[in-house]
């Protein structure tokens, strides 16, 4: 990884930093579906990073997440958790010969099909933790269910529609 390759993937990360926190903070559909676009930058680092680099670049962008959010803690830990089992992931769904190292994790690369179920398993687990953390104490059922899937799938359409309208252009140069 070059030096421009880490001004890219740093620019990117406050991009998605600044659409977090300051259009998604505060916007839900019908009180039912929150929008955690932070996970499309997490998700989609490069193959070759170390572990131990993922959960501390993990760490420090959710911690700032959880400092806007008001919730100490709540998706720094539901993101470690997704990071630390991500190599296993992505073992379970790629072929049998694996992928190139470099590749880096996207729609383009790994196909739309591969990435979206990807995308969903990494979301649907962070959404569920999130909500359940949250909720510990007052955990209603049919509430927190609405919530998990309208979450989930309000976030994989905007991580998706992110990449075709960011990274598609970045690509075809």
């Amino acid at each position: 990884m070059n030096v421009l390759d880490i001004v890219k993937q740093f620019i990117h990360a406050l991009l998605i930093y600044l659409i977090q926190v300051l259009v998604f903070r505060t916007t839900t559909l019908w009180d039912a579906a929150a929008c955690f676009i932070y996970l499309g930058f997490l998700i989609q680092l490069p193959f070759y990073l170390p572990k131990i680099t993922i959960l501390v670049i993990t760490f420090c962008f959710t911690f700032a997440i959880d400092i806007f959010f008001n919730t100490p803690g709540v998706h720094t830990s539901a993101a470690l958790i997704i990071m630390y089992f991500r190599p296993s992931i992505i073992k379970l769904l790629s072929p049998q010969g694996g992928y190139e190292s470099q590749d880096s994790i996207n729609i383009f690369n790994m196909g739309i099909q591969w990435h979206t179920l990807y995308a969903f398993i990494m979301i649907f687990i962070h959404t569920t933790l999130v909500f359940i953390i949250e909720s510990i104490g007052s955990f209603h059922l049919g509430t927190s269910l609405l919530k998990i899937i309208g979450t989930t799938l309000f976030t994989l359409i905007v991580v998706m529609l992110y990449q075709f309208l960011f990274l598609y252009r970045r690509n075809t140069r």
